[in-house]
C-alpha cells in the first residue's frame, strides 16, 4: 500500500491518482481504503485538494496530462490491439532508438516527462549478459480504468517542437470493448476513443501465423470497427507487428480489406519488429509511423519566435537555445 491508496504502485500524494485518473482522491475506490477515516475535517481537506508535480518521471497519469497541455499543444497517439500484440515493445523499441540518436523525419529527441517509465520497459530490450534479450512484461489489467501515459518532446532543426503522448494500456480492454461498448472493463478502451488524435492498431504477426488465428484476425477486425466509429479525419495506422514472422498473403489482404471496406481518410499500414530486418527495414517503419502522424495531425505552423539575449553567456537565459 502506498499512502492512503490500496495499489501498491500509486503514490497519490506525489503524483495523484494514476489508477483511476480522479481529479478528487477520494472518488477513487482504491482510496483511503485501508486506511482509518481521519477525524479531523480540515487537514483532510488539505489533503484531499492539492497541486501535483509532474517531475516523477514515471508514467504519467490524466492530470499530468492537463499541466503538459495547459503549456502546449499535445498529441495523444492512442496504442491499441489485443492482449500481447507487441504494443509495449513498439514503445520500448521507439525509445531506444531516439535514445541512440535515431530522429523521426526532421525531429529529433528534446526531453520527456516520463523518462522514468520509458527507461522501465527499456530496460527489457537491453543487451544483458549472453546477448540475450527480453521483452516488456505484459501491461496489467488491473491499471485502472485510465491508461498510462508517456510523454516524448521532440524538435527540429528550426526550433519548432512537438509534444507526442502515447497511451500504454493493457489489451484486455480492448478485448471487453469489442464484446461489449458499454462493459465497465472498457472504459479506459472508450477513453482512448474519444479522446486520442491518432490510432496506432497492432496485428500480431506471431498469432495470425499459429494456431491462434482465427482469434487473432478476428480481434483485429473487430477492434479496427470499434476505431473506425467516429473517426473522423483521425489518421489510423495499422501496424503489423512481429512481422519478422512471415503471414500468409491471404490473411493479410483479409484484415487490410476488412478495415478499408469503409471510405478512410487517413490510413497507412507499417511492418515493424524488435528485430531490425533488412536494412533495419522494421525499425525505420516504426519512426516513420510517428513521422506519418505527426505530418497529418501537425499541420502548417508559423517558427518559433527568435527572442534576443541580453547575456548570451548566461546559461540560465539561455534555456530556450539548450
Amino acid at each position: 500500500m502506498a499512502g492512503n491508496c490500496s495499489k501498491e504502485d500509486c503514490h497519490p500524494h506525489e503524483t495523484g491518482c494514476n489508477h483511476e485518473g480522479c481529479d478528487v482522491l477520494t472518488d477513487c475506490k482504491f482510496y483511503g481504503k485501508d486506511v482509518a477515516a481521519k477525524t479531523d475535517d480540515v487537514n483532510k481537506a488539505e489533503e484531499d485538494f492539492f497541486v501535483r508535480v509532474p517531475w516523477t518521471g514515471n508514467t504519467m497519469g490524466l492530470q499530468d496530462l492537463n499541466i503538459l497541455s495547459s503549456n502546449s499543444k499535445v498529441n495523444l497517439i492512442g496504442i491499441t490491439g489485443a492482449a500481447s500484440a507487441g504494443k509495449t515493445t513498439f514503445l520500448a523499441t521507439l525509445y531506444c532508438l531516439l535514445r541512440q540518436g535515431a530522429s523521426i523525419g526532421d525531429y529529433s529527441f528534446a526531453g520527456s516527462l516520463t523518462l522514468g517509465g520509458w527507461e522501465s520497459i527499456a530496460w527489457y530490450l537491453s543487451w544483458k549478459q549472453h546477448n540475450s534479450i527480453q521483452f516488456p512484461p505484459h501491461t496489467s489489467i488491473n491499471a485502472g480504468r485510465a491508461p498510462g501515459l508517456l510523454h516524448l518532446s521532440l524538435r527540429n532543426t528550426t526550433g519548432e517542437r512537438k509534444e507526442l503522448v502515447f497511451t500504454d494500456a493493457p489489451g484486455e480492454w480492448f478485448e471487453h470493448w469489442i464484446a461489449n461498448k458499454n462493459d465497465p472493463n472498457a472504459e479506459g478502451a472508450v477513453w482512448i476513443h474519444r479522446n486520442a488524435d491518432a490510432f496506432l492498431l497492432f496485428a500480431d504477426c506471431e498469432m495470425l501465423s499459429g494456431n491462434e488465428l482465427g482469434k487473432a484476425r478476428q480481434q483485429t477486425k473487430l477492434v479496427a470497427d470499434r476505431l473506425k466509429y467516429l473517426l473522423g479525419k483521425r489518421p489510423f495506422g495499422l501496424i503489423w507487428s512481429k512481422a519478422d514472422i512471415e503471414v500468409d498473403e491471404l490473411i493479410r489482404e483479409q484484415i487490410s480489406g476488412h478495415i478499408q471496406n469503409s471510405p478512410l481518410e487517413n490510413y497507412r499500414e507499417f511492418q515493424t519488429s524488435v528485430r531490425e530486418g533488412e536494412q533495419e527495414g522494421f525499425h525505420s517503419n516504426i519512426l516513420s509511423s510517428i513521422e506519418w502522424i505527426m505530418q497529418v495531425t501537425g499541420g502548417e505552423t508559423n517558427p518559433p519566435l527568435m527572442v534576443s539575449r541580453h547575456n548570451t553567456e548566461d546559461l540560465f537565459l539561455s534555456k530556450r537555445s539548450v
